[in-house]
């Protein structure tokens, strides 16, 4: 297996393995050998915490579509420091269900009912406008004759 050198510091003393390189391995001390086991582990749980969250949010977003009946509870991790895995795992998450609450867009047949609804309104404005300029064809004319009224009532007083 053909992997890179890594290097790291534990306790201010530098150390650069490779997985295959087992006489640098068994040079440090037992207690930084420890340690690093102990930070390894910690890796390990967060990176299995990531795929736990990442496969739960993938059955919950396809039990519904596979009609498995109600979707899986998702199980929160612990309310411990998020690792990077957990941060791309709750993104993915969020992403999903946020795709599956948006609204759905604007649909040919809305857009219909809009324009037919503009339409509508300018034929109506321009049948009011005529009745007012011409005076037929509005119910004998009341609508022309209204500003009249109002400039003889004005007039008269």
């Amino acid at each position: 297996m053909n992997s890179s050198a890594i290097t790291f510091i534990v306790d201010g003393k530098t150390y650069s393995l490779n997985a295959s390189d087992s006489t640098a391995i068994r040079t440090i001390p037992a207690v930084d050998r420890q340690q690093l086991i102990a930070l390894l582990e910690a890796i390990k749980h967060q990176d299995s915490l990531a795929k736990a969250a990442v496969q739960t949010a993938v059955d919950y977003v396809n039990a519904p579509l596979h009609g498995a009946g109600k979707p899986l509870q998702h199980k929160a991790p612990k309310p411990e420091r998020l690792g990077s895995g957990d941060a791309d795992a709750l993104m993915a998450r969020l992403i999903i269900e946020e795709k599956r609450d948006k609204k759905p867009g604007l649909t040919k047949e809305s857009l219909y009912k809009i324009v037919a609804g503009f339409v509508a309104v300018i034929v109506v404005s321009v049948a009011g406008s005529t009745c007012r300029v011409t005076g037929a064809g509005c119910a004998g004319g009341t609508l022309s004759r209204v500003p009249d009224q109002i400039t003889n009532a004005v007039a008269a007083t």
